[in-house]
């Protein structure tokens, strides 16, 4: 609730001025968002210090301590925190975010304790998995903000362990025959396009939804991130199958599927686009690093063939990555243009940013054709200034001068 609802109910005669004070006394809505933000993030830190001075005083009595108390603390601990929680839910609502918070903490707590008690000489896999078991409904039950984030990062960690992980019974490996590593990738990429469009959902949703909202711009930053790198770089075409495939097809698909309500197709097609075209465009830079000869060992780029009148030239394969995600970078900030989203249009001028850094990471080997791609990459983004100004202009003389609606006799 904000206070400008509170205000809009008086006015409406729902509420009388007194029951408008009390309501915002009682929900606190005098308050500023930069100081609620402030209480926020003190409170995870008081919250984390708590948390880290149990560790070091359990620490420093690790061996007087037997080992049946240690587990009965850490459960008592956790039962606390968690009791404490339900205890200033109503009352103090950011102070119990905390307190669910530390005892999402104390349950990895117990999980390290009881391995160590026990001298269990589990795979991480194992662990992550019931880790992720005892916290993945916790911001579905109650409102979490902060333990939304965590389920979302142990997501990808437990996708991770499972597929690179070969001695756990859990292993994807084990499960599915002829599984490999490069799956993983294209997995955790269709699961981060599923949670950010879940996020974009709840952006538009009710108020307890909406504040996991921030979990979006956070994944979009990261998959713009990765996908830098995937450009540079590239895949060799050898490892494409029907299995990938059918991820990267499916990523479009689970995309247009969650688009919110109130969005228009075209700027969600936009971003949709830059996250799905991602995948292949991969294998399409590694094709073309293998037709010019290139190798790719460390950060460093070789020709291994000297033979280059049949292949492609060595510039076209090395600047195709940087340019295909600048393109991505202007289709980012139309797309934040027509949807009036501030943050998908910085994220398109860091994408640009990236570039730029690729292409000097790259100039030292040919300073012409660097400096050609700087130049355009400079002249297009010239245009697209032009092209914004010229539409704020135009927006203004549309607001300050209206024309006159004709009536008909």
């Amino acid at each position: 609730m904000k206070r400008s609802d509170v205000e809009k109910m008086l006015e409406a005669g729902l509420i009388s001025p007194t029951q408008r004070d009390a309501i915002v006394e009682h929900f606190r809505l005098n308050e500023s968002k930069g100081m609620r933000w402030l209480l926020i993030c003190l409170s995870v830190l008081a919250g984390g210090l708590i948390v880290a001075g149990m560790v070091m005083l359990v620490s420093a009595n690790w061996y007087s301590i037997p080992p049946l108390v240690k587990m009965l603390v850490a459960m008592l601990l956790m039962s606390g925190f968690w009791f404490a929680w339900a205890k200033q839910r109503e009352v103090r609502p950011i102070t119990s975010e905390v307190l669910g918070f530390c005892g999402g903490g104390m349950w990895l707590a117990c999980i390290a304790l009881y391995g160590q008690i026990f001298q269990l000489q589990n795979p991480f896999v194992e662990g992550c998995t019931l880790f992720f078991a005892g916290i993945v409904l916790l911001p579905f039950v109650c409102r979490q903000r902060f333990l939304i984030w965590a389920v979302v990062l142990v997501s990808f960690i437990e996708l991770i362990a499972l597929g690179v992980s070969s001695t756990s019974y859990l292993s994807l490996v084990k499960w599915i025959p002829g599984f490999r590593d490069v799956y993983t990738v294209f997995v955790a990429l269709l699961m981060g396009a599923i949670w950010w469009g879940v996020a974009e959902k709840w952006r538009v949703s009710s108020e307890r939804w909406r504040s996991y909202y921030w979990v979006a711009p956070v994944l979009l930053l990261s998959c713009v991130s990765v996908t830098q790198m995937m450009m540079y770089e590239g895949i060799p075409s050898k490892d494409l199958d029907i299995v990938i495939c059918v991820l990267m097809a499916l990523v479009p698909v689970v995309l247009f599927a969650l688009k919110p309500r109130g969005m228009q197709w075209l700027p969600w097609g936009g971003v949709s686009a830059v996250i799905s075209l991602a995948l292949p465009c991969w294998f399409l830079v590694g094709g073309l690093h293998e037709h010019a000869g290139l190798r790719n060992v460390g950060h460093y780029t070789y020709q291994a063939v000297e033979n280059a009148a049949s292949l492609l030239p060595a510039w076209v394969a090395r600047f195709s990555g940087i340019i295909i995600y600048f393109l991505m970078s202007l289709l980012m900030m139309f797309s934040g243009v027509r949807a009036r989203r501030m943050s998908w249009i910085n994220i398109g001028s860091l994408m640009v940013v990236f570039t730029a850094i690729a292409l000097v990471t790259d100039v030292l080997r040919s300073y012409t054709f660097s400096g050609l791609v700087l130049v355009g990459a400079g002249l297009l983004l010239l245009a697209l200034g032009v092209l914004l100004e010229k539409s704020r202009r135009r927006l203004i003389r549309t607001v300050c001068n209206p024309q006159p609606s004709t009536s008909q006799s």
